[in-house]
């Protein structure tokens, strides 16, 4: 519900939730329908009752460090990362012009409803690690059979590139660890890290966007790829931390 591929609900087409849209089609990033009227949309109030409210900030925990009003500029928005094709088709335009604008429980209200249509693959990567089913994440039944594939920034991050083990696990920050590192973060996969990618990279996980990679940006993606801070000062020399990255993005 991630470019040369980089977007994704990560809603326009296949899904494919992190990587390279380069080199093959993404699978929940191409929205291969065609947009559902607000008009029509109904039951995007509440989330379900049914839904278990920690599965969807997990999620959010993985797309977007739990920021629900997130806004990098990489045409992902909120918590859950949709594009604004996506969110309008689903329903959200009748709460914010984009995601991020929108409370924490309007954006769970449209995500039910990508969810019933697409399932959890919408968002490939996230879903899995936050165990989310249409079951517990509450999917609305309010969902037309119709509706357009998920256009999220995961979806498009888990092309097979660097969604499907390609990345060796072998400690070096080299130049296709970047570039996998640089479509997580949303940003152009030219393989090298400007100031610029370096903010996009720290906005994602939480840390202060100054360009500058330290401590607190270390720990702060050492923290989003599921890995236990070890005080180290870069996450590109760190061996230990770079492994974790490639693990995390390999999915």
């Amino acid at each position: 519900m991630t470019q040369s591929a980089r977007h994704t609900h990560r809603a326009d087409g296949s899904a494919v939730l992190f990587k390279d849209a380069r080199l093959a089609p993404r699978a929940a990033v191409i929205v291969g329908g065609t947009a559902i009227a607000a008009s029509s949309v109904v039951g995007l109030g509440a989330t379900s009752a049914s839904a278990d409210g920690g599965v969807w900030d997990r999620v959010a925990q993985c797309e977007s460090g739990g920021n629900w009003s997130i806004n990098t500029g990489n045409g992902y928005y909120g918590g859950l990362q949709f594009s604004s094709r996506t969110w309008n088709a689903f329903g959200g335009g009748q709460y914010a012009s984009t995601a991020d604008k929108a409370s924490k429980s309007e954006q769970i209200a449209v995500a039910q409803r990508v969810l019933q249509a697409q399932g959890p693959g919408a968002w490939p990567v996230c879903s899995k690690r936050a165990g989310l089913t249409r079951s517990n994440g509450g999917a609305s039944s309010a969902a037309e059979a119709s509706a357009p594939q998920a256009e999220t920034k995961q979806a498009a991050y888990s092309a097979p590139a660097q969604g499907s083990g390609s990345l060796a696990v072998d400690g070096k920050f080299g130049r296709a660890t970047t570039r996998a590192m640089q479509d997580w973060a949303g940003v152009r996969q030219d393989g090298s890290l400007s100031r610029s990618d370096i903010r996009a990279i720290q906005s994602k996980v939480g840390a202060t966007p100054d360009g500058k990679i330290g401590r607190e940006t270390t720990r702060k993606v050492q923290e989003a790829v599921g890995m236990e801070p070890n005080g180290a000062k870069s996450f590109r020399t760190d061996r230990a931390t770079v492994r974790a990255i490639q693990d995390h993005l390999n999915g």
